[in-house]
This record gives C-alpha cells, sequence and structure tokens, in this order.
C-alpha cells in the first residue's frame, strides 16, 4: 500500500449550451467596469489564454481531459521520491519541452499587458507557467504555479535555466535527439500536454532515459520550478497571491475554469470581501456562484475588442 495519500484531480466543468452574444451592450458594460474600477482591477488567467499561442489546456472544449479520458499528469510526489516516475516525466518533456520553448505571446497577452500598462490593471495572477504574459510585457505579474523556464534541485535548491538543462538531457540521450529529429524531418508531431508533457511516440521506452543530477550538490535531482498536482503552492506565494487580491477593488477572470483551489480560494477570498467579480470564461467555473457578472464567451472575445476601445493596439506590441 502507498504510503502517499491519493491525490484527488479536479476534473472538467460543463461547457456552455450557447455562448453570451457579445453586444454593443456587453461591450459597454465590460468598459464600464475597467473604467469604474481603473488601476484596481486585478486579472486572473489560466490555459484559455494561452491556447492561441499552441498551447494546449486541461478542461477547455478541445482540453486533454476532454479528449483524452484516461490521461492523469504526473504527480508531485512520484517526482520527488520515485526514479521512474522521473525517467518518465523528463523523458516526455524532452520532446514537450521544444514547443513551450518556440511559443509566443498571442493577442491576449499583449492586451492585458496593454490593460496594465494604460493604468487599467494593477496587476495579473496567471496560473499558467508559459512565461508568456511576462513575455508579452505586464510587470506586476504573480506565476501562482510557477514557472517551466527553470529547473530546481529538490535536494539543495540549486536552480538552472531548463534550456541549460534540455542540452546536458541531449548529451546523455544521443538516440533520443536522432529520433526527435526524425519526426521533424517527417513532420511527426507527438501528442503535446499543456505542462511540457508529451504522449511517448512508439519505439522508445522510459527505462531507457537518463537524466542528470544536481550540478552543485552532485547528488540532488532537479525537478521543474512548477506546481505539480499534489504539490502546494508555497508561502510566500500563497501570500503575496492574496495580498494582491486584498489591493484590489475588482477581480477580471478570463480563460479559466478556476478547478485549481489556489486559484478559486483568491476569487472566493474577494466574493467574501465584497468585491466585484467579472468572469469570462467559456464554460462553467468553478468561481460562478461567487461572480459578480459571468460571460460564456473566450477570452479573446472580450478582451481584444476591450483593448480596442481603450485605445491599445495590437501592432503596439508592449515592451518587456
Amino acid at each position: 500500500m502507498s504510503r502517499f495519500a491519493k491525490v484527488k484531480i479536479q476534473g472538467t466543468y460543463g461547457l456552455p449550451k450557447a455562448r453570451t452574444p457579445v453586444t454593443q451592450a456587453l461591450l459597454d458594460s465590460v468598459e464600464l467596469f475597467f473604467r469604474r474600477h481603473k488601476g484596481r482591477v486585478l486579472g486572473i488567467t489560466g490555459a484559455g489564454v494561452s491556447v492561441a499561442s499552441g498551447i494546449p489546456d486541461y478542461r477547455g472544449p478541445n482540453g486533454t481531459y476532454r479528449v483524452y479520458g484516461g490521461y492523469t499528469p504526473i504527480l508531485h510526489h512520484e517526482l520527488v521520491s520515485q526514479h521512474s516516475s522521473r525517467q518518465r516525466y523528463w523523458a516526455r518533456s524532452f520532446f514537450g519541452i521544444r514547443p513551450a520553448f518556440l511559443a509566443k505571446p498571442n493577442n491576449i497577452h499583449y492586451a492585458l499587458a496593454g490593460l496594465e500598462q494604460k493604468g487599467y490593471m494593477g496587476g495579473l495572477i496567471t496560473q499558467n507557467v508559459d512565461g508568456l504574459h511576462v513575455q508579452a510585457g505586464s510587470k506586476n505579474v504573480l506565476e501562482l504555479h510557477g514557472t517551466l523556464k527553470n529547473v530546481r534541485c529538490i535536494g539543495c535548491g540549486h536552480t538552472e535555466p531548463r534550456e541549460e538543462f534540455q542540452k546536458r538531457l541531449e548529451e546523455l540521450n544521443p538516440q533520443w535527439v536522432e529520433f526527435y529529429q526524425h519526426m521533424a524531418r517527417s513532420g511527426e508531431e507527438p501528442v503535446r500536454r499543456p505542462d511540457g508533457d508529451v504522449e511517448l511516440p512508439p519505439g522508445l521506452r522510459y527505462d531507457a532515459f537518463e537524466y542528470p543530477k544536481c550540478t552543485s550538490c552532485k547528488d540532488g535531482h532537479y525537478m521543474p520550478t512548477v506546481i505539480f498536482f499534489g504539490g502546494n503552492v508555497p508561502d510566500d506565494v500563497r501570500s503575496r497571491s492574496f495580498e494582491m487580491v486584498d489591493r484590489a477593488e475588482a477581480l477580471f477572470v478570463c480563460g479559466t475554469s478556476l478547478a485549481t483551489f489556489s486559484a478559486y480560494r483568491l476569487v472566493k477570498h474577494a466574493h467574501d470581501m465584497g468585491k466585484e467579480i467579472f468572469i469570462a470564461n467559456l464554460g462553467e467555473t468553478r468561481g460562478d456562484k461567487d461572480s459578480t457578472v459571468k460571460l460564456d464567451v473566450s477570452a479573446e472575445d472580450v478582451v481584444l475588442p476591450l483593448a480596442a476601445r481603450l485605445g491599445i493596439k495590437m501592432t503596439d506590441h508592449i515592451d518587456p
């Protein structure tokens, strides 16, 4: 019997029977919301804002949990304690991280950065680990679940860039590099996951994959600097997230079903404080009952028209 408690992964929420019509009156109300709380709006985003950048989500209309019903992401305690789980993760990530390196911000990221630059948003909390909000130019950003850009030693805490770690993985696994190059030449594409993971192509085995130990302590193992399922948000990040909600007058939530408790509890906290909460998501969310306004629309349905109304041009990308 495992000494670890079973981790419950929150599943999918219902998709809308119909989209909320995006009328001029609706856009008027969104604009009024931002003008009414100018400078004191806190954004909360999820995977839905990065789909247009080529990064899949978990719970959207074409999300991993809907399309691949049997898919189970790797869990925190598995990476910490099990050699075979680390082999599985790093082998799949060997392929999956490459598109994440190449992903670029889309117009939703640029629009949200523009809303901050123009003084309408005071900050942003994102559940995404792709770093695209920062790349788009958002300044006051809290990456609630970390970032794929780095890895950290479980033992001593030494941190290094994920791209440098990737080079060492390639040196240890030259046959995998050859296989990737073959896939690139043939146009094959593995099934990708939101966390830099992929479905491993036939012909490759996890137990043949090697991963390096820490370059600092020489004994510890690396993990990506992200919060895996079953892991906990660090205390300092949790505290800052609540402080950002406390300072805000209102929340603008988009592109997320708020399925993870670390994000939902912020919405619940804002609701308990009597703050206005505006949710724009294509489908049901965990926070619907706490919202002031809920729209069944995609993030781009409202964020891009709003940016245009407030004089934010997508051709004028924000300087990072």
